[in-house]
């Protein structure tokens, strides 16, 4: 069954910054990029957020603050999901399922990432929620279509423990095949991630969320103005991207913002506006000018007026096409101005 316009998507946001009895140093990011993503979530993706930090969880304190969130704390974000299925039509929610993490985690196998829990005890207790096992099964179920997984954490291998998985059984199962499924990690298998000063007055923030929030903001755009998965993958893989807070000095070594994308499925996740380009050419009034880009998709046309056409379009390398007429050009300013197609 669809989900109809009234169904919002919903999103689960963990920020972890403080580990009393971990043993690794606090971190500074997490809450502050917690409460930024959960930001994006409400007035962009229109999302029902569930936040939870270690300042707090919807809007309130912790009672007692000092190893919060807890494993439990975290899962039962992913529970009430369930309870809230409860008598709808087969179970369904909405649309599609966000969920972003930033604190520290490790790798307990390959492909999958887990966020370490506020009441650790040192190594010899290592509670975790492994969102990629999360992701897995709801992908299975028929609560969401679409499901997207940021993480913001360390994914090496210090730690030498099983993730904590869903203990569910599949009580929703999805008939037609698994659901779309988005992954970003701030780092690659046994790498770390990297937090620093990104904030217009210095605060610290994790390098990948940062330049995520940008690309999202409309960095990553096609030429149409959309931001999808692919143009994100190409805004953080694009080393010509890598500039300003996209890397922190740290003794003397720069570390660049290089995540990994196990789960890539093709989803739209904003729009942004684009300026207008005049493009001036020899065509005949009333040609049709073409816009494409190199992946094959039309970004714009218009009836040339005047040796002239009007269009919008975003930065990149396309090419302009009429009848009997092919031109490869590159926009690099975002400022709009003249084309001349020659």
């Amino acid at each position: 069954m669809p989900a109809t316009p009234t169904d919002p998507d919903r999103a689960l946001v963990v920020g972890i910054a403080n580990y009393p009895k971990l043993g690794l140093k606090p971190l500074l990011g997490p809450v502050w990029d917690a409460k930024r993503m959960a930001n994006w979530f409400v007035t962009n993706a229109n999302a029902h957020v569930t936040l939870i930090t270690s300042d707090g969880t919807g809007g309130n304190s912790w009672t007692v603050s000092d190893m919060r969130p807890t494993s439990d704390d975290v899962t039962q974000g992913f529970i009430e999901y369930l309870a809230e299925s409860q008598g709808k039509p087969i179970q369904r929610l909405g649309r599609r399922l966000y969920v972003y993490m930033a604190g520290h985690g490790f790798a307990p196998e390959p492909r999958n990432l887990a966020i370490i829990t506020a009441n650790a005890l040192g190594d010899s207790w290592i509670p975790n929620i492994q969102a990629t096992s999360w992701i897995d099964w709801f992908a299975d179920q028929l609560y969401f279509d679409e499901y997207v997984l940021f993480m913001d954490c360390c994914a090496t291998r210090t730690f030498l423990y099983d993730g904590g998985k869903p203990l569910l059984k599949k009580t929703a199962a999805r008939q037609d095949g698994r659901g779309k499924v988005v992954m970003g990690f701030a780092a690659g298998p046994t790498l770390e991630s990297f937090e620093g000063p990104v904030g217009p007055n210095g605060q610290i923030g994790g390098l990948f969320t940062d330049k995520l929030l940008r690309g999202l903001g409309g960095a990553a755009a096609h030429g149409d103005g959309v931001v999808r998965t692919s143009g994100l993958i190409s805004y953080f893989k694009n080393p010509h991207g890598v500039v300003g807070s996209d890397v922190v000095a740290d003794s003397g070594n720069e570390h660049p913002v290089d995540p990994m994308f196990p789960e890539r499925a093709e989803l739209e996740f904003a729009s942004v506006p684009l300026p207008k380009y005049v493009f001036k050419t020899a065509l005949a009034d009333g040609v049709l000018l073409e816009i494409w880009d190199t992946d094959g998709r039309r970004i714009a046309s218009g009836a040339i007026a005047n040796g002239t056409a009007t269009l919008p379009i975003g930065l990149g390398i396309y090419r302009a096409q009429a009848p009997g007429f092919s031109r490869l050009f590159e926009i690099a300013s975002g400022t709009a101005a003249e084309v001349i197609l020659a």
